[in-house]
């Protein structure tokens, strides 16, 4: 009887991941940073890496490693996306010139999941590994 039941329990667990896979064609991440003076913005999706360092420039695109991805992905899976734009920054410098203004966009399917502005370097915590994992990838490849 608890094969029958561990035998059903795998079955039912596998159908339901198996129903819940996200279309990761469909998914772009971007993290911009701006002051006066500066400007950075980071875009990810499958396929590639696009990062773009001053106003104006033009993109340096690279290649997005499935293993990246597949990080990027594994801890996109911890983050609440719908609540994303209820998030609240734990600090405010970014006020008064004392941090770069950040922002978290997430697009799946047409649809846009965006933060309300925070400190570069002091994200809501709900998004802290999301964000340290996009900028881990781009000095890997920069």
């Amino acid at each position: 009887m608890k094969h029958l039941f561990l035998i059903l329990s795998l079955v039912f667990v596998d159908n339901s991941c198996t129903q819940s896979k996200i279309n990761q064609d469909a998914i772009t991440l971007e993290y911009t940073t701006q002051t006066r003076g500066a400007y950075k913005c980071i875009v990810i999706n499958k396929k590639k890496v696009s990062t773009v360092n001053k106003y104006g420039e033009k993109p340096d695109i690279k290649t997005c490693s499935e293993t990246d991805w597949n990080q990027l992905m594994k801890t996109l899976k911890t983050v609440d996306v719908k609540n994303i734009p209820n998030l609240k920054a734990p600090s405010e410098d970014r006020f008064f010139d004392g941090a770069a203004i950040a922002n978290l966009k997430i697009t799946y399917n047409g649809k846009v999941y965006e933060s309300q502005s925070f400190d570069h370097g002091n994200p809501p915590k709900q998004i802290t590994a999301l964000v340290k994992e996009m900028l881990s990838i781009t000095k890997k490849i920069e």
